[in-house]
């Protein structure tokens, strides 16, 4: 078991620093998506280009020590120094989706909000957090670029992080809904099944969860297979999301948001990369490499969700028409 990083603030190594982010503005775009629905693909494809910073896993893992690692020059080392801690624990890959993991793989900013459980949105107890999170990567990269940020479970948020962030501009990413919840209970059962080092360094609510048999059990029992809890919990989450997103996109400005789909993605990557850094107005010169980030997946549905499949497209139809998804 991997213990608990946290640190007292006033003697976190960054604690003198913190006066380096008086000052520090940045323009945050924010990934839109539910999990499972292909924002983990679109943040590597965005930042493969080379036109982003990125909150990566040093940045979560490493958060009380990022300014002191940046201004004493040791920044490098430290992510050297993580890099070898995920080879001795024989980290390759990330338990819920095979992500290969490494210092700077984009992570999710849901991690760092304080005090965020199990479900790490965005509030008002928490936006200071957010902020400070942002002004730290935006202090030790390149100032002149965007900052982007990812965190799934503020996609049926996005109007209070609008209201939080005048000026953001976010790029929705959509996808088949019956697609999402069987990815999502799949992701849920290797989370929850074996304990994930990885996932343990980056979440303490996670950690804290392993440590308490009597949750973890009931926790899994939810979630197995036998019973068709999972999906019927995936359903009505995903359906209280695209829901709000219906209800409330139209009330963001047109011009600053962009809606795109999975498949658009995995189907014409360079046509997708090429519409969102339009939106945006940047342009970039880097080789994307992009061909070779997708792996595409035959989508095999779980036996609870092929049962209840028409049932559960019909709670979602609304979404499902209004991008066009068909089986």
């Amino acid at each position: 078991m991997i213990p608990a990083m946290e640190q007292n603030p006033a003697v976190a190594p960054d604690h003198p620093y913190l006066r380096l982010l008086e000052g520090v503005e940045f323009q945050p775009v924010f990934i839109m998506g539910d999990h499972r629905s292909g924002t983990t693909l679109l943040y590597q494809l965005l930042n493969s280009t080379g036109c982003f910073n990125v909150v990566t896993a040093y940045h979560i893992i490493k958060y009380d020590e990022i300014l002191a690692n940046h201004a004493r020059g040791g920044e490098q080392a430290a992510k050297e120094a993580l890099g070898r801690e995920f080879a001795e624990l024989g980290l390759a890959q990330r338990a819920m989706d095979g992500v290969e993991v490494s210092p700077d793989l984009p992570e999710e900013y849901g991690f760092r909000l304080r005090d965020a459980g199990p479900r790490p949105f965005l509030r008002p107890a928490n936006a200071a957090s957010l902020i400070e999170l942002c002004k730290k990567v935006q202090r030790v990269s390149n100032p002149a670029l965007p900052l982007l940020l990812k965190n799934p479970w503020d996609f049926a948020n996005f109007m209070h992080v609008n209201a939080n962030f005048p000026g953001a501009r976010f790029v929705f990413l959509h996808r088949d809904p019956l697609h999402v919840i069987n990815s999502q209970v799949k992701a849920t059962r290797a989370l929850f099944g074996d304990y994930s080092v990885y996932h343990g360094m980056l979440d303490g609510w996670y950690r804290q969860l392993f440590d308490q048999p009597l949750r973890l059990a009931v926790t899994r029992w939810l979630f197995s297979g036998g019973f068709g809890m999972a999906s019927r919990i995936a359903t009505r989450h995903v359906a209280r999301a695209t829901r709000y997103f219906l209800r409330h996109v139209d009330e963001l400005a047109a011009a600053d948001y962009i809606n795109i789909t999975y498949d658009e993605v995995c189907v014409h990557p360079k046509a997708s990369l090429d519409a969102i850094l339009g939106f945006l107005g940047l342009q970039c010169e880097a080789d994307t490499a992009i061909a070779d980030m997708i792996e595409p997946r035959p989508i095999q549905l779980e036996p609870e969700i092929e049962r209840h499949r028409a049932r559960i497209r019909q709670r979602l139809q609304a979404y499902i028409d209004y991008f066009g998804f068909r089986e």
